[in-house]
C-alpha cells in the first residue's frame, strides 16, 4: 500500500470515529448504573490518571469516554488507533521547508545576498493536546502497533513527550497541567488488534465495561431513537434473547437494538411501522450479524414481550 493510500485510510478511520461519537443532538442516557461508572472515571481523570475503558464492541466505551471528557470541561481531541500509526503520528513530522532571501545593498557598489532555509514542523494531535491542556481520547488504541504506542510511556508516567526527530525544534514537551488522556480498547481477539505492553497498561487505570442491564439498554435505545420506551423494551428483550453468552464479544445487544430501533423509528415516523415490518427489520439485523434465526422465532419473541407489557 502506498503512502497516499495509508494517509487516506488514516483520515477515513478518524472520520468514522468522529461521525460515530460526535453526532449532534444524540444526548446521553443516564441512570444509577451508568452514573456510577461515569462518576468514578471522572474522579480518576481529574486526579491526573490515564483512564482506560475496555470491553466488547458496541457496549458504549467511546460514548462514555466522550462523556467523561466533556465533564472535565477542557477542549477535546480525538484520535483512532490503527495499524498504520507510527511514532511520527504521536510526535509530529516535517512537512516541508521555508526559504527566505535577504539582499543587502547598504554599500552601493557591493551586493550581498543571504539565503536561509528552515524545516517546517507540524505537531501531532497528542503534542497539541499536551501543550494546550486538552483531553485526548485515544479510541481503540490496541489497533496500533506496540512500537507506536511505546511513545506514550513517558507521557503517561511523567507527562513528558520525548522528540527523537532532529527536525523538531525541541527535545521534549512537558504536558500542560490540564492535559488528560482517556483510552478505549476491545480485548476480544479480532483482526487488527495487538496486545498492549504491560509497561503501558501499568501506567493507566483500566475499567472493564460490560453490556449494561436490559433496563439500561432500553433507556439508551429510547434516548437515541424516535421509538417509545415500550417499543424499545420489546426490541432489546428480543435481541438479548437471541444473542446469548456464546455471542459475547462477537456482536452487541445494544448496537443491534439501536440499529433495529433506528430503522423502525423512521418507518413509524412515516406511518408504515407494523408488527410484521418490525419482525422483518429485526430478522434482517440479527441474520446480518451472524445470529441465525427465523422470522417466526423473532415474531414470537416480540409478541411475548408485547403481551408481558
Amino acid at each position: 500500500m502506498g503512502q497516499q493510500s495509508r494517509n487516506t485510510a488514516k483520515r477515513e478511520a478518524v472520520d468514522a470515529v468522529q461521525d460515530a461519537v460526535l453526532r449532534p443532538n444524540t444526548g446521553y442516557f443516564e441512570n444509577d448504573e451508568l452514573r456510577a461508572i461515569h462518576a468514578r472515571a471522572t474522579d480518576y481523570a481529574r486526579a491526573g490518571v490515564a483512564v482506560h475503558f475496555t470491553g466488547a464492541a458496541g457496549v458504549g466505551k467511546t460514548s462514555l469516554a466522550l462523556q467523561v471528557a466533556q465533564a472535565l470541561g477542557n477542549p477535546i481531541a480525538l484520535m483512532a488507533g490503527n495499524e498504520w500509526l507510527t511514532a511520527h503520528d504521536f510526535l509530529g513530522r516535517e512537512v516541508g521547508t521555508t526559504s527566505s532571501t535577504v539582499v543587502d545593498r547598504y554599500v552601493q557598489s557591493i551586493r550581498r545576498t543571504e539565503k536561509t532555509t528552515v524545516n517546517d514542523w507540524r505537531d501531532s494531535l497528542l503534542a497539541q493536546a499536551m501543550e494546550e491542556g486538552q483531553t485526548l481520547i485515544y479510541d481503540e488504541f490496541t489497533r496500533a502497533s506496540p512500537e507506536a504506542n511505546a511513545t506514550l510511556l513517558p507521557v503517561l508516567e511523567e507527562g513528558i513527550l520525548m522528540f527523537t526527530d532532529r527536525t523538531s525544534k525541541r527535545a521534549y514537551l512537558r504536558a500542560h497541567a490540564d492535559f488528560r488522556i482517556i483510552l478505549t480498547s476491545n480485548p476480544h481477539d479480532y483482526l487488527g488488534v495487538n496486545s498492549a505492553p504491560d509497561a503501558l497498561m501499568d501506567r493507566m487505570l483500566t475499567i472493564p465495561i460490560n453490556e449494561p442491564s436490559l433496563e439500561t439498554m432500553t433507556g439508551i435505545v429510547a434516548q437515541r431513537t424516535r421509538l417509545s420506551r415500550d417499543a424499545c423494551a420489546r426490541i432489546v428483550a428480543t435481541v438479548a434473547r437471541f444473542i446469548g453468552a456464546e455471542q459475547h464479544g462477537k456482536t452487541s445487544v445494544l448496537r443491534s437494538a439501536i440499529l433495529i430501533a433506528r430503522v423502525a423509528g423512521a418507518r413509524e415516523a412515516a406511518g408504515r411501522l407494523t408488527d410484521f415490518s418490525l419482525r422483518d427489520i429485526a430478522t434482517d439485523v440479527l441474520v446480518g450479524r451472524g445470529v441465525l434465526t427465523t422470522p417466526r422465532e423473532v415474531a414470537a419473541a416480540l409478541n411475548e414481550k408485547k403481551k408481558a407489557a
